[in-house]
């Protein structure tokens, strides 16, 4: 079943969204009338939600008409909503929750040291931490974090509206995934990137916590990994390039 945004509402929409960024503040009725477009937008994409809490949280506290609103902590989730929109034929395949029982799975792990692997019905990616971020030393849930948006990324097109469940050994992973929520800038950054291929691809998601997966492909381990899984890919699948700026 597909549902659908009128075209004028999305050229409607991005414009609203294009003025708003631009300025650092707005009165509160130009802010509740962008979160009302934003939330009807939001019946046809689901997973655009995320991107609204920001502007709700800045509206929150305010009364009256002329207050205004400073947008400083919204921008970068506005312009996630107009990469989006820009692109956005204004139709969506309607994926329901009992769907759930059709869902793909993912399995994902990094090692802090070595790398990540992550594995999808034969397919699969791994790769070993580029010299920067082991400098870097990102936090754990940064790296246990990274193989989904990588997932994500490579295999989105093949993902499309499905419902997908990501199997982490992570607990932290797990709820930011679910929550969709975070609080350091490095891990919001990639939280960004991984929700606008949600929305790109029109993917549903739910992460879930398995603990003790196998951790061969992220030790590069691949005689093991052979013997775990003798159906899969000869070659890994690549990874572009420009994914390892988000760590920038």
């Amino acid at each position: 079943m597909e549902v659908r945004l009128p075209r004028t509402k999305v050229q409607q929409l991005i414009a609203m969204l294009e003025k708003a960024v631009r300025k650092p503040k707005l009165e509160l009725r130009q802010a509740q009338s962008l979160l009302g477009h934003l939330n009807f937008a939001c019946r046809v994409v689901r997973v655009g939600r995320a991107f609204c809490r920001s502007l709700g949280f800045a509206i929150r506290g305010a009364f009256l008409p002329h207050h205004h609103i400073r947008l400083r902590a919204c921008v970068k989730d506005l312009r996630m909503w107009i990469v989006f929109l820009r692109d956005f034929n204004g139709v969506t395949m309607l994926v329901e929750d009992e769907d759930w029982f059709w869902h793909i799975q993912i399995f994902s792990d990094a090692s802090g040291v070595h790398g990540f692997g992550v594995f999808w019905d034969g397919r699969w990616a791994a790769e070993a931490w580029p010299l920067s971020w082991k400098r870097a030393k990102f936090r754990i849930a940064f790296c246990e974090f990274f193989p989904l948006v990588v997932a994500l990324t490579i295999w989105g097109r093949f993902l499309a509206n499905r419902n997908v469940i990501f199997n982490v050994d992570n607990q932290t992973v797990v709820h930011l995934v679910n929550s969709q929520k975070a609080k350091d800038e490095k891990v919001l950054k990639l939280l960004r990137v991984f929700l606008l291929n949600c929305l790109k691809f029109n993917i549903l998601f739910k992460a879930r916590h398995v603990p003790g997966i196998n951790n061969d492909i992220t030790r590069f381990q691949w005689q093991r990994f052979r013997d775990l899984a003798p159906g899969a890919d000869v070659q890994k699948t690549a990874i572009p390039g420009e994914l390892w700026e988000v760590g920038d």
